[in-house]
């Protein structure tokens, strides 16, 4: 019986079908470029073309056309350069991106396919069956593989590389230009950043100066000089130059126990050397925890302000009496002490201040009542005097926390000496009091003056005495000169501004060829020349003119026989030797002899008939005085 084709088929399927189960060689050879990866090939695209991922041994290599920049060349586990992974809208250039058959279309290359239907990724984008469709580049099952050109739901679209790829990451968006994972590493940003982990920016990006460390981060945001820290964040500088703390005054204070507030009877205050532009904060500290800093020691000096009140909390309880505030900025430090009071603590009296008072019948002069602590409650301090030198309030009230008290004395007799005296319960303290008599000269005078001297004919000066009992202003005052029949004062010398003369001093005035020992006061240089033997010299403010006689003048001495318009047409007709001076007497009963070296001679030149010849003596040695010599009284 003849067998069919078909029946010799059947066994014939069943023997390959075994040799093929027990591992038989392949009897033929891989074929490179038939399209069919077999033993041996890694890849086999269907041609022997040289340059697009597979050779023409079959074998996966570098492509010659780039998939990324002109600066890239793409490797196969890359899109791109270390550096680059394309830019924002592809993974290529729009011409390329792969080779001419691949890497997607111009307008994408690789977002929407990331491969033609005959490739789609030149090693693998799916399997034979598949190779990705045009909406699609892979499945769930097929997507690539770790060497496949996409990832899970793409080929490209977020990627555009391989898993090692610096694209899976990151793929160089503008919103990244490298992480704090990527650094620059695996980053696939473009060459001007790269990025680094403290940087996270361009050279032109993150503020230029300072992109911010990680205590800092922006916190400041100051410009260059500054850039900020976690500790300063526009508090205490703000970038601009820093002040110095220059205070913490006063020096001691006093906090009552169980109070929180202002020191008293002053507020201790830290001073800096200058406004700040921001707030200011000075750390302050204490020794003691009797006396603790509000705000755990931070004291803030607002912008725009010097000075800020240190705020304690006092409690007697707690340690020492006395505690030593440290307040501290910078380098610099100040201290100042507190002392805490008891809550209900006494005060006593001190003292009087000043010790020794002088005043003129009916006329006041202040005195201060001083306590040794500020009292709790207004504390009310009985006053008296004795001797007769004057009246005083029955009392004086120190208020609450103050410390003193001022009141007032009325001069009484003439000549009375006495004491002031302030009591509080059973102590007293005192000061002593001198009643003075009124002068007789209530304005400026001349009380010395030589025309000449040892050192020549301008060896001159005019020396000027207060008699009241109060500082005089002579600032711009004048000092003129005229000849004995001279018709206006010619000489003219204008005093500095800031020329004062003290209740009983005096101020000198010299030629500026003065040669005395006692230095003047102001010097008119050559302004004036002067006679030894007759002329006149006067004083008086600014406004006074060259006029013989004017209303101005202050007062005047006319010297020499020929003198024509002396006080009282009557000039000093004594003319003094070359070592001598003129000089006003004390009193009416003063001469020569006691003016120079006896019982006149430090009382003063107070005496003023408005007579010249009555008012002056004729001394042989000079003796003139300046502001420093001291003061002297009648």
């Amino acid at each position: 019986m003849s067998l069919s084709f078909r029946h010799l088929l059947v066994p014939l399927s069943a023997v390959l079908l075994l040799l093929s189960a027990c591992g038989g060689d392949d009897p033929k050879d891989p074929v490179c470029g038939n399209g069919i990866v077999e033993s041996g090939e890694a890849c086999d695209d269907g041609n022997r073309t040289e340059g697009d991922r597979c050779n023409n041994s079959c074998q996966i290599t570098t492509p010659t056309v780039d998939a990324g920049t002109e600066t890239d060349a793409g490797t196969v586990t890359d899109a791109g350069t270390e550096t680059d992974a394309g830019t924002e809208t592809d993974a290529g250039t729009t011409t390329d991106a792969g080779t001419e058959t691949d890497a997607g279309t111009e307008a994408d290359a690789g977002t929407v396919d990331a491969g033609t239907e005959t490739d789609a990724g030149t090693v693998d984008a799916g399997t034979t069956t598949d190779a990705g469709t045009t909406t699609d580049a892979g499945t769930e099952t097929d997507a690539g593989t770790t060497t496949d050109a996409g990832t899970e739901t793409d080929a490209g679209t977020v990627d555009a590389g391989t898993e090692t790829d610096a694209g899976t990451v990151d793929a160089g968006t503008e919103t990244d230009a490298g992480t704090e994972t990527d650094g620059g590493a695996i980053d696939a940003g473009p060459g001007p950043d790269a990025g680094t982990e403290t940087d996270a920016g361009t050279e032109t990006d993150a503020g230029t100066v300072d992109a911010g460390t990680e205590t800092d981060g922006g916190t400041d945001a100051g410009p260059a000089p500054d850039a900020g820290t976690e500790t300063d964040g526009g508090t205490t500088d703000a970038g601009t130059s820093p002040v110095t703390l220059t205070a913490l005054e006063p020096a001691a204070t006093f906090a009552r126990s169980g109070t929180t507030g202002e020191t008293i009877p002053e507020s201790l205050e830290v001073t800096l050397s200058a406004p700040a532009d921001t707030a200011v904060l000075v750390q302050v500290t204490s020794s003691s925890p009797s006396v603790t800093v509000a705000n755990n020691g931070q004291v803030v000096v607002p912008a725009g302000a010097r000075s800020a009140a240190v705020i304690v909390t006092a409690n007697a309880a707690a340690g020492s009496a006395k505690a030593t505030l440290t307040a501290t900025l910078g380098s610099d430090s100040r201290a100042a002490t507190v002392r805490v009071l008891g809550e209900t603590e006494a005060a006593s009296l001190a003292f009087l201040s000043p010790e020794t008072v002088e005043v003129a019948p009916g006329k006041t002069v202040n005195l201060t009542v001083t306590l040794d602590v500020p009292p709790a409650t207004d504390t009310i301090i009985a006053l008296s005097t004795t001797g007769g030198v004057g009246t005083v309030p029955a009392s004086v009230t120190v208020p609450a926390n103050q410390i003193s008290a001022k009141f007032a004395l009325t001069g009484g007799a003439s000549g009375a000496t006495g004491t002031v005296v302030a009591t509080l319960n059973s102590q007293s303290v005192s000061a002593q009091a001198k009643v003075t008599s009124e002068p007789t000269t209530n304005h400026i005078i001349i009380s010395e003056f030589a025309g000449a001297g040892p050192g020549g004919a301008n060896d001159e000066f005019v020396e000027l005495y207060n008699p009241t009992n109060a500082e005089v202003n002579i600032g711009g005052w004048r000092i003129q000169y005229k000849s004995a029949t001279g018709t206006s004062y010619t000489g003219n010398f204008v005093l500095p501004t800031s020329a004062r003369i003290a209740a009983h001093g005096y101020y000198l005035v010299a030629n500026g060829s003065y040669a005395g020992s006692v230095a003047p006061d102001a010097n008119w240089a050559g302004t004036i020349s002067m006679s030894a033997t007759a002329g006149h010299v006067r004083v008086g403010p600014a406004n006074l003119s060259t006029a013989i006689s004017d209303a101005n003048a202050v007062d005047t001495l006319g010297f020499g026989a020929t003198a024509n318009s002396a006080e009282g047409a009557s000039p000093v007709s004594s003319v003094p030797g070359a070592a001598g001076s003129l000089e006003r007497k004390a009193n009416a009963g003063s001469s020569s002899a006691t003016m120079e070296s006896g019982a006149d001679a430090t009382k003063g030149n107070g005496y003023d008939t408005n007579v010249n010849n009555a008012d002056f003596i004729s001394r042989t040695t000079r003796g003139p005085q300046n502001r420093a010599s001291g003061t002297e009284q009648p």
